[in-house]
């Protein structure tokens, strides 16, 4: 491994990196105007139902800290192992979350207990269906395989930003400016995901999953000013 790779991977590296993102993202939340709206929903169904499952496109990564509030019960996000994934599993790890790096879009079995585990025991899951490396807004199906597993309430989690800059990034990752407007919005996916089903039913109900999140993204969109989805 050459030097510049093992310095990109070296904890300190990336407890620095997620320190300066951090602070970033903190910047923004304080100095941007708008609301937040949906999240009471969630709060009900962790009430009914113990836990969620919290679904975001990569896209609307920069401010996930804040899609879940932690304060009324953990959360626990699941990233790819590569080195943008280990990333965003510091910088959820500095605002309080769990973290658990999947490869190549999955778990172990080990894993798999664990986090069924800590659903029984009310940890909820976040998960992004379109990473780590794409194409961009294509739900895989790993959503609808944990939806089906543990029968738990699906919520899409997006925000947007009136004035933000998009980084040169397979996902156009959306990166919000201070002193704009930001709304975070979060939205339940009334969708009933079978205990039961076969590889075409998955895929079919990840399209449908992807359309919703697609569709809640253009509303948060329009609510911050754009006349046209920053999709």
């Amino acid at each position: 491994m050459s030097l510049r790779k093992r310095i990109a991977d070296h904890p300190r590296t990336n407890r620095a990196v997620a320190a300066l993102f951090g602070g970033y993202m903190r910047l923004v939340r304080a100095t941007s105007r708008g609301r937040d709206d949906g999240w009471e929903a969630v709060a009900e169904a962790l009430e009914t139902d113990g836990a969620v499952l919290i679904v975001c496109w990569h896209q609307r990564l920069m401010l996930t800290p804040w899609m879940f509030d932690l304060s009324q019960a953990p959360c626990r996000s699941l990233t790819s192992d590569g080195r943008a994934g280990r990333l965003v599993g510091w910088i959820h790890r500095a605002f309080g979350y769990e973290t658990m790096p999947m490869k190549r879009g999955m778990l172990g079995a080990g894993a798999i207990r664990d986090v069924l585990r800590g659903l029984q025991n009310g940890i909820s899951i976040g998960i992004s269906p379109d990473g780590p490396q794409g194409p961009p807004r294509v739900a895989k199906v790993t959503p609808i395989q944990w939806a089906r597993a543990t029968q738990i309430p699906v919520f899409v989690f997006t925000f947007s930003a009136r004035r933000y800059w998009t980084w040169p990034t397979w996902d156009r990752l959306m990166f919000p400016l201070p002193f704009t407007r930001v709304e975070l919005m979060w939205r339940r996916w009334d969708r009933a995901v079978p205990r039961r089903l076969d590889a075409a039913e998955a895929e079919a109900l990840a399209v449908e999953l992807g359309d919703f999140m697609n569709a809640v993204g253009a509303e948060c969109d329009a609510r911050v000013g754009h006349a046209t989805p920053q999709l």
